[in-house]
């Protein structure tokens, strides 16, 4: 296990790709990338009016979620290039504006989630190098155990694979996105803030600790393997 203080972060790696669950984007009973982007698209109108009315504590979407005890915030939508970050962020209004959220300024620019910790370097590097797709990209990172299953099962069964970068890249997004169906299958929550509220709840979920109700979802990502080497 790496060190929490890990200085190589994931929310917003490049210009291409990033992350919002910690915004509570993955708290959406239905986290599928179409209801995702819909909700991300709307963000624009959405904050403007969260800022006029100052009513934070309104989840405001209608939409079911996942987590009643948790919070979706509104001003998350898509920034530079088309990729999910937050509207208040001083890159992207040229000013200040992130106390008017629930968490605040001081948490938002703090918090680390478990996938900087639970993930070594060199599988933080991998995944930033090799998925270009928002939506795989923050499925690689809610779920950092299923994701270092993953790699593991790729280095230590299938080296081949990283032979050949365009390669390696097909496979990881098809893969993700066959564990992102699964998830949006699962009714509880499937991002978590903390490592032991994550350890607690990927039992329910996660690739290597689900069991016999996994075992379709790990035959599907080897068919993707096997069949693009």
């Amino acid at each position: 296990m790496m060190n929490y203080y890990e200085t190589l972060i994931l929310c917003q790696p490049d210009g291409i790709k990033s992350c919002s669950a910690c915004c509570g984007l993955f708290n959406f009973t239905d986290i599928s990338r179409e209801n995702l982007s819909r909700f991300l698209v709307d963000g624009a109108g959405r904050s403007s009016s969260f800022l006029s009315s100052r009513d934070i504590t309104d989840q405001g979407d209608g939409r079911d979620i996942r987590d009643t005890t948790s919070y979706i915030c509104p001003h998350q939508g898509l920034v530079f290039n088309k990729r999910p970050g937050c509207l208040l962020h001083p890159q992207y209004r040229n000013a200040t504006l992130r106390n008017s959220s629930f968490f605040g300024e001081k948490i938002c620019s703090g918090f680390l989630c478990p996938a900087h910790t639970l993930l070594s370097s060199d599988q933080k590097r991998t995944i930033i190098g090799l998925i270009d797709d928002w939506y795989l990209y923050s499925i690689a990172v809610i779920d950092p155990e299923s994701t270092a299953w993953l790699l593991d099962l790729l280095s230590n069964r299938y080296p081949i694979a990283f032979q050949r970068e365009d390669v390696a890249k097909k496979i990881i997004s098809e893969a993700l996105a066959i564990h992102a169906r699964y998830l949006n299958e699962h009714r509880g929550p499937v991002f978590f803030y903390s490592v032991s509220e994550y350890e607690l709840g990927k039992k329910k979920f996660t690739i290597p600790c689900s069991g016999a109700a996994n075992e379709g979802q790990i035959r599907e990502i080897v068919e993707v393997i096997e069949g693009n080497l």
